[in-house]
């Protein structure tokens, strides 16, 4: 049980979710499982394997989904007499060991020119899992492509079938050859889940995205998503500086951080 506890964890982080491992570390007297038993709790609530059931397992499940959402590991140690916070009759004890995992990261770059390729070389370099969509085959052999996860090589609506979307793990750069493909990746993407969504362009090009997207039937609220034009503000023009600046602005986000313009102060 125990290898397919590991093994549905490590399928449901590959898939972009967040997922928490149950130990039972130790056990004192009359205790509901034995000591060394396993459960996995998912991001959806659902589990898999026991830590003994009852009002034990209801509550270690609780706490886990809410760790899941924290990001934060826990320990627990339950009293299993009557006089203990589940009021249980066990008499006994238990203790153990919550871990959340993670998903990496995952950029995702519809697009295999020049931009996307630049930004695909760093995107590795700081760990993230990366894949491209381009329906160019020539181009998967391209020399800043090749540490990369997966290259797709479908028209953007064809290529959902092979991807994930979470909101808390996956990154999304449009950068395709034309603003007709742009808008047909941002129509069938908008609506899925993501953590952040970036389109290249002028701001005659982000102008006309918006009318077009609203037009088709999207609201402010959903357009409002869209970083664009992408990247923060610190490029000369060139490919690799405007990868530079989408790959800093997508790393504020990861990260949490902000912009913080300094004030310098003279005597």
């Amino acid at each position: 049980m125990e290898s397919k506890i590991l093994r549905e964890i490590d399928l449901r982080v590959s898939q972009g979710q967040r997922a928490a491992l149950v130990i039972l570390t130790k056990n004192k007297g009359s205790a509901p499982a034995r000591q060394g038993s396993t459960m996995a709790v998912f991001q959806d609530g659902s589990s898999l394997g026991t830590v003994g059931g009852g009002a034990i397992e209801y509550d270690i499940m609780k706490r886990a989904q809410q760790a899941i959402k924290d990001g934060q590991d826990f320990e627990f140690d339950y009293n299993l007499s009557k006089d203990g916070k589940l009021q249980m009759s066990c008499g006994g004890a238990s203790q153990g060991f919550v871990k959340v995992f993670y998903p990496n990261s995952q950029l995702i770059i519809f697009g295999a020119g020049h931009v996307g390729q630049k930004l695909a070389r760093i995107a590795v370099k700081t760990a993230f899992d990366v894949r491209v969509v381009d329906d160019r085959i020539d181009f998967k052999d391209a020399e800043d492509l090749k540490d990369i996860s997966a290259f797709i090589g479908k028209n953007p609506e064809e290529a959902l079938a092979d991807l994930n979307f979470s909101k808390d793990s996956t990154y999304i750069v449009v950068a395709t050859r034309g603003h007709a493909q742009d808008q047909e990746v941002l129509e069938n993407i908008l609506r899925k889940d993501f953590k952040y969504l970036g389109n290249i362009g002028s701001k005659a090009k982000v102008h006309s995205l918006r009318k077009k997207l609203t037009a088709k039937g999207f609201s402010k609220e959903e357009i409002d998503k869209i970083h664009m034009p992408i990247g923060i503000d610190i490029d000369n023009g060139s490919v690799e500086e405007i990868a530079i600046s989408i790959m800093a602005e997508i790393l504020l986000i990861k990260n949490s951080g902000q912009l913080v313009q300094q004030k310098l102060e003279f005597e």
